[in-house]
Formats: structure tokens, C-alpha cells, sequence
């Protein structure tokens, strides 16, 4: 008798029950159907990595953008300043204030060798 009884629990332990075979169908429905929501996660996590990338991107424009605007509104206060106004009056238009003499140098070598041989006669 104890060998029938043995071999009877080893036949039980081997053919799975109806619960287990269920358990199994079910958990591979799951699965299949888990498949297109982790498909759906995979392209979203994607498509947020792009975005994020495009707002570095685009932060970074915007920075430099900024410190530009900061240098042309310096530039624009400096061009508002007397000391530009001086500055290109003397550089650009050889202007002198009252009681200076402008004196404005040739361009060329040959055009100042005539001139100083103009100036020595």
C-alpha cells in the first residue's frame, strides 16, 4: 500500500490543475495585452527625451539671445553718451573743438611724399 499511495501523490504533483492551467492562460493574456501599454510607454518616454532636448536647446537660444540684447543696449546707451559723440566727432568727421587745429594726414605713402615736399618748397 505505501507504494500505491506514492506513486498516487507523485501522478498529482505532475498534472497541473484546472486552476494552474487558468492561471497560466490568464497570465499570458496579461502579458499579450501588456504589450501595446508598454509599447505606448516606450514611444511617449521617447518623445518626452525629444522634447526635453528641444527645450535645452532652445534655453540655450534664448540665453545668448539675452546677452546680446544686453550688449546692444550697452552700446545703444554708449552711442547716447557726449563721450561717443566726441569720439566720432574727432575720429569720423576730424572735427576739433574751438582753438584746435585739425590736422589730417594723407592716406596713401605717395600722396604724403608730395605733400611734404609740397609743405617744404
Amino acid at each position: 500500500m505505501a507504494q500505491t499511495t506514492a506513486t498516487h501523490r507523485f501522478e498529482q504533483a505532475s498534472s497541473p490543475s484546472t486552476a494552474n492551467r487558468l492561471l497560466v492562460w490568464f497570465s499570458i493574456g496579461a502579458l499579450l495585452l501588456s504589450l501595446p501599454l508598454l509599447f505606448n510607454v516606450v514611444t511617449r518616454l521617447q518623445s518626452e527625451s525629444r522634447m526635453q532636448a528641444e527645450v535645452d536647446r532652445i534655453s540655450q537660444q534664448v540665453s545668448a539671445s539675452e546677452a546680446r540684447l544686453a550688449g546692444l543696449r550697452n552700446a545703444l546707451d554708449y552711442a547716447k553718451s557726449d563721450a561717443y559723440v566726441e569720439q566720432w566727432a574727432r575720429a569720423r568727421a576730424r572735427w576739433g573743438r574751438d582753438g584746435e587745429v585739425v590736422v589730417v594726414p594723407p592716406a596713401s605713402g605717395d600722396a604724403s611724399r608730395l605733400w611734404w615736399e609740397d609743405f617744404l618748397k
